[in-house]
């Protein structure tokens, strides 16, 4: 039986002894890489496909803060978690409007909190990437929906099989909207596509 894939977590701390406190707690559960710098953790990004970057935010050359405004730039998809131990709130707000964080946390933390917050973490990560991919396969889609039009309006560069691609369509459409409504939109506002 296969195992479920496990979301991979970057952790960023200066202090070593934090990240082996972290990777103690979560390693089971998630795919973790550690980084003790900023820029060390941008390395890291542009080797592996990082689900979730939790970085403190006081550390030396740069902030949590700066590399949660990087990660968003170059890495939109990553959920970004800033953590602290100290009551700063101009770093809070920082994060929240300059690096679009998810979240921001305190330490000492709840160690059951924390493995809640970071399942919670990758759950909103899947839906982004999932909802990402049905946006593209519905521009696909829109696209061939042209493509038949234009065949039926000008029937000498149409096929002859027009009308077996309207029910394919057809077909693609609906299990399009059903994926659509299972992402939370209001069954009303998604009709099903009548042949």
């Amino acid at each position: 039986m296969n195992e479920p894939r496990k979301h991979s977590i970057l952790l960023v701390d200066d202090e070593p002894e934090v990240l082996f406190s972290l990777k103690g707690l979560l390693r089971r559960e998630f795919n973790l890489h550690t980084a003790e710098t900023g820029s060390e953790a941008m390395e890291i990004l542009a080797r592996h496909e990082i689900h979730v970057v939790m970085t403190d935010q006081r550390m030396p050359e740069m902030t949590g803060v700066e590399l949660v405004q990087r990660v968003k730039c170059q890495y939109p998809e990553a959920i970004r978690i800033v953590f602290t131990g100290y009551a700063d709130i101009k770093s809070v707000i920082d994060a929240i409007n300059k690096g679009g964080l998810y979240r921001y946390i305190t330490k000492p933390w709840d160690p059951d909190e924390l493995v809640e917050l970071l399942r919670e973490a990758v759950a909103e990560y899947d839906k982004i990437v999932q909802g990402k991919q049905l946006l593209a396969d519905l521009q696909d889609y829109v696209r061939r929906c042209q493509d038949v039009i234009a065949e039926i309006r000008n029937p000498e560069v149409g096929t002859p099989d027009a009308r077996a691609d309207i029910e394919s369509l057809f077909q693609i459409g609906n299990a399009l909207l059903d994926r659509l409504r299972t992402t939370g939109v209001s069954p009303s506002v998604v009709p099903a596509i009548r042949t």
